[in-house]
């Protein structure tokens, strides 16, 4: 049973990672200030890390 919960909470923890990583690359992409790009290419990064299970 405890397996199963924490499959679940894990799943939920990448949708959820998925979805910020999801929504700041479509910033990323329609940003023509280049500070701005620097700034969502470094908030990628975590989110990348999560994606990868590095982090």
């Amino acid at each position: 049973m405890l397996v199963l919960i924490n499959g679940f909470i894990t799943l939920c923890t990448y949708g959820i990672a998925l979805f910020f990583l999801i929504s700041i690359v479509r910033s990323f992409l329609k940003t023509k200030n280049v500070q701005d790009a620097i700034v969502y290419a470094v908030m990628m990064v975590p989110f990348i890390l999560r994606m990868l299970r590095l982090k």
